[in-house]
């Protein structure tokens, strides 16, 4: 049983046709709609709901899935088949193709994460082989519920974007993989996430990059959670680092000199 996740808002005729999409899988699945329409929480707080409704369930892995990404008919099989041969990918993402074009990908993988996301795209016939990426589009993310239980739900500091790729390099400094699996794909529809006219929805959108840069560029968020105190200065922390490293050098040294002596003993 392979759970998908799915939060719905409003358009119902791209619900409607992602949820035939799944239906028509080779592979069974059971839906999971969170529905925005009356509360709305986001991508990510419905995302975690719908893991936390299966986390301990019996299941291997979890599809989170836009309602405006419908899979083709073997996507959900190949995504299946293609964690079962790699252990440690711990996040994948099929190919997301054009709808007019079906011979053009829209995304591939994605590229620079900051400050709205740049991903791989070209003639489909370009991307041939599974490869690992930097981080993979939350349109559709198989994900490996091993994994969650490691690194926890996505970071609910992201409201509307952003929470796919703070994921995947989570899950990436925590020593898993994040692949894009070619064999599968499917139609990606662009909606708000893209580009919106909706005042409310850019509001939410800049702030949620602007965590992203306190968190991963700028280093601010784990700086203040983590630097308390006067001693925590810029330039106290680069002189205490240079200290830690120089200590670093002596232990390998004595490290290697010790094993240099047992060495000699032995011969």
């Amino acid at each position: 049983m392979i759970p998908v996740l799915i939060p719905h808002y409003q358009k119902v005729e791209q619900l409607s046709r992602c949820v035939l999409c799944l239906e028509e899988q080779s592979l069974p699945v059971e839906i999971f709609i969170r529905d925005n329409n009356h509360d709305n929480v986001y991508f990510t707080a419905a995302i975690n709901e719908g893991i936390g409704k299966y986390l301990h369930q019996d299941c291997r892995y979890m599809i989170a899935l836009n309602q405006d990404m419908y899979l083709e008919p073997q996507a959900v099989q190949e995504m299946v088949s293609f964690m079962d041969r790699h252990p440690r990918c711990g996040i994948g993402a099929p190919l997301q193709l054009r709808g007019q074009d079906r011979d053009y990908c829209l995304c591939a993988g994605g590229l620079r994460a900051f400050p709205f996301g740049a991903h791989t795209h070209g003639p489909l016939s370009s991307f041939t082989r599974d490869e690992q990426i930097h981080w993979a589009n939350g349109a559709c993310m198989i994900l490996r519920k091993e994994m969650i239980h490691e690194i926890g739900l996505l970071d609910k500091n992201f409201v509307f974007i952003g929470s796919d790729s703070d994921y995947s390099f989570t899950a990436r400094a925590r020593g898993w993989e994040v692949w894009r699996i070619v064999r599968a794909r499917g139609v990606h529809e662009h909606g708000a996430s893209g580009v919106s006219h909706n005042p409310e929805i850019e509001l939410l959108k800049v702030n949620d990059m602007l965590y992203f840069g306190r968190k991963w560029l700028t280093g601010q968020t784990y700086h203040h959670l983590a630097c308390q105190g006067s001693q925590s200065t810029p330039e106290a922390i680069a002189q205490v680092m240079e200290q830690l490293e120089h200590s670093r050098d002596h232990a390998i040294a004595a490290v290697e000199a010790g094993r240099q002596h047992v060495k000699h003993e032995i011969v």
